[in-house]
C-alpha cells in the first residue's frame, strides 16, 4: 500500500503498546484504516469518501454519549462520597 504524507496514527488502549489505529489517504481517492493490537493486525479497510463521512457522523453521535456516561459516573461517585466528620474512634 502506498503511504502518503497525510498519515494519522492514534495510540489505543489504556497501556502503552496496547495498539494503534492508522488512517491515511490511499490512491488519492480513498481513506485507508488499519487497526493493530498486541502485534496482531487486522486487514486494512479502504473507505470511500461517503463511508468515511458515515464513520465521522457515527463518531460525532457516539462520543457525546460516552462523555455523558463519564460525567454521570463522576457525579454518582461524588454523591456517594462521605464528606462528614468521622464519628467512630475505634472499631
Amino acid at each position: 500500500m502506498a503511504v502518503s504524507e497525510h498519515d494519522v496514527e492514534i495510540a489505543t488502549g489504556r497501556r502503552d503498546g496496547d495498539g494503534h489505529v492508522r488512517l491515511f489517504i490511499f490512491a488519492e481517492q480513498m481513506l485507508a484504516l488499519t487497526v493493530e493490537g498486541h502485534g496482531e493486525r487486522a486487514p486494512t479497510l479502504l473507505l470511500t469518501l461517503e463511508q468515511a463521512r458515515k464513520l465521522q457522523a457515527a463518531l460525532a453521535e457516539l462520543i457525546p454519549l460516552v462523555e455523558e456516561a463519564k460525567r454521570k459516573e463522576a457525579a454518582d461517585d461524588a454523591a456517594s462520597r462521605w464528606d462528614g466528620a468521622e464519628r467512630r474512634k475505634t472499631s
